[in-house]
């Protein structure tokens, strides 16, 4: 491992060695573009899904490499990406396979709260941005934490896709 790499371990429990800092990150996961946007590393994105579509405004310059579904492998090649990040949910298991072969690949694997905030402050340590990282965690965390303050019971609940139900 040389002076600017370091090595981090994903939500699946692989060891990833990025350059570090990363200054070439693709996102193929749209929650993930847009903390990274959020964390002001706008400028080091180069490569995008075109479901990633937030912030709008500053998304709609970066390269689009296919869906979450299906990357366009000749374009990710081009942007030679020091740092590729990925979700085991979001991504295909073929794709993420070829991609680590090529460059390293940061996988999450959110199922609760807990796994998403763990997934926000390791974006963080991974891209530099640690203090940003755990500032947006504790204000998720807290914004939890008050969501059943003056309320007696839930008054809706949410699904979301999982394998699907």
């Amino acid at each position: 491992m040389t002076k600017n790499e370091q090595r981090f371990t994903d939500q699946l429990g692989r060891k990833v060695e990025p350059t570090f800092p990363p200054r070439r990150i693709v996102s193929l996961v749209p929650s993930i573009t847009e903390t990274l946007f959020d964390f002001g590393l706008g400028e080091f994105v180069v490569g995008r899904t075109r479901y990633c579509i937030h912030p709008k405004e500053r998304v709609d310059n970066v390269t689009v490499v296919g869906g979450t579904k299906k990357i366009v492998k000749d374009r990710l090649i081009k942007l030679q990406p020091d740092l590729v990040l990925a979700n085991k949910e979001e991504n295909t298991k073929e794709d993420i396979e070829w991609v680590s072969e090529h460059f390293p690949v940061w996988i999450s694997d959110v199922v609760d709260v807990k796994s998403a905030l763990a997934m926000i402050e390791s974006i963080g340590a991974l891209t530099d941005r640690k203090e940003e990282a755990e500032k947006m965690s504790r204000d998720i965390q807290t914004s939890f934490n008050n969501l059943h303050q003056g309320v007696s019971k839930p008054t809706c609940v949410y699904l979301i896709w999982k394998d699907p139900f």
